[in-house]
């Protein structure tokens, strides 16, 4: 019995680990950003948008949306805070409401897209 009780252990504080770095990579960008050092927080929050974080998937478009740290791509903005939103960010939504009447029909279709490929490329890796 006790044997797998620390077996059960084991592998919680395994599977506890990625989401604690995960929470100290975005709280990093965190940091980063509140110094205007947006290529830091960027740095951070990319690879947590990849990998599927929704808060840092909002940030990424927000940063794409109002140039923070990247040149403004709309079509980049819209890919990042869609997935956001459709995984319930509210802000993203918000966000996207705010930018869409700013971007062309071109715009719109290449976020779109890339929200595709992306959703693609993630099915592939799972």
């Amino acid at each position: 019995m006790r044997m797998r009780s620390i077996a059960l252990l084991a592998s919680a504080i395994a599977l506890a680990a990625p989401a604690a770095a995960s929470a100290q990579d975005y709280g990093s960008g965190l940091r980063c950003y509140e110094i205007n050092d947006f290529g830091c927080a960027l740095s951070h929050w990319m690879p947590l948008a990849q990998s599927g974080m929704t808060r840092a998937q909002y940030r990424v478009g927000s940063a794409y949306a109002e140039g923070t740290g990247v040149p403004v791509d709309k079509a980049e903005a819209y890919k990042w805070l869609s997935i956001a939103a459709a995984k319930g960010d509210r802000t993203a939504a918000e966000a996207i409401d705010s930018i869409g009447p700013t971007m062309s029909r071109a715009e719109i279709e290449e976020g779109m897209r890339r929200v595709g490929e992306f959703r693609s490329m993630r099915r592939g890796r799972i």
